[in-house]
């Protein structure tokens, strides 16, 4: 999956191949492989290149701002948040769709036998005072919606199951 942000103000392309907990990722040319685990809520246990570090992240207008052992990075997507496509607990080209974190069912956007396509929003989860887009990380047809509106969440079960389509878009 590609993304490009904008870090503290300089535009970075990102690159992972969304697997969990073990993916690679590249920022700009720069590969790295990184071991991550959501610990709770918006914290992310990280290994990278051997290395343990602990990351902070919070949803904000247009992007995140990330928190890496005290280190404070601000990532835009222009405001869209079409670049989060797929963010909060799907794995990238899993058709199982979790929670980001546990909390509350606010809305579910989709039905069984929906087309979806990469980024579409399939469920909002309340978690922290916040409302979380659950959006969907491959292209392909709704199998099963597992949750409805009031539903309490974790973040071990489906809330939606994909059936990936024959394109990404």
């Amino acid at each position: 999956m590609d993304f490009e942000f904008q870090i503290n103000g300089q535009k970075r392309k990102v690159t992972t191949d969304g697997r969990r907990p073990l993916t690679s990722v590249s920022v700009d040319e720069r590969s790295y492989e990184v071991d991550w685990r959501r610990v709770e809520g918006g914290v992310i246990s990280l290994i990278v290149d051997g290395r343990s570090h602990t990351a902070r992240v919070a949803r904000r207008d247009g992007g995140l701002a990330v928190s890496i052992d005290g280190r404070r990075y601000v990532l835009e997507t222009g405001g869209d948040d079409e670049s989060f496509a797929g963010a909060g607990g799907a794995v990238g080209g899993s058709g199982k769709i979790k929670a980001p974190m546990p909390g509350t069912v606010v809305k579910v956007a989709v039905s069984e036998g929906d087309e979806v396509a990469v980024g579409q929003s399939l469920v909002i989860v309340e978690a922290m005072k916040m409302e979380h887009n659950v959006r969907s990380p491959i292209a392909g047809l709704v199998a099963k919606v597992s949750v409805a509106a009031g539903d309490s969440v974790g973040t071990t079960e489906a809330m939606v199951e994909i059936e990936p389509g024959d394109s990404e878009g």
